[in-house]
């Protein structure tokens, strides 16, 4: 058992595939964005997020970043994501089988 991936829209607002970042969307309108941090198969770390809509001041509505909600819940993660992946990195955070272990408290230099 797994994360079912035609659930969610793979790379939502990444930067790189590598963010991890994906979204579950509501079917069938795809309107409602439920931003997640995908890590292997199994572990998912669920975010924020909110209605996308098709328009907004009667312009069509094509990126996140037109959405202000949307930007901040999409950044805060791929913010998340990125200290995340640097853990694992520095080998302070590792998977345990389905598990992500060791220091999960996450900071930058600036919360200190």
């Amino acid at each position: 058992m797994g994360i079912r991936e035609g659930l969610f829209t793979p790379n939502e607002g990444a930067r790189w595939a590598s963010d991890g970042l994906i979204a579950l969307v509501d079917l069938p309108g795809k309107n409602l964005r439920l931003y997640c941090i995908k890590f292997g198969a199994t572990t998912l770390i669920v975010g924020g997020g909110g209605p996308k809509p098709k328009e907004k001041d009667g312009k069509k509505v094509r990126a996140l970043q037109e959405i202000p909600k949307l930007e901040d819940e999409n950044y805060l993660l791929r913010a998340l994501s990125l200290l995340i992946n640097q853990a694992i990195r520095d080998k302070t955070i590792w998977f345990d089988g389905n598990y992500l272990e060791g220091q999960l408290e996450l900071g930058t230099d600036a919360d200190e």
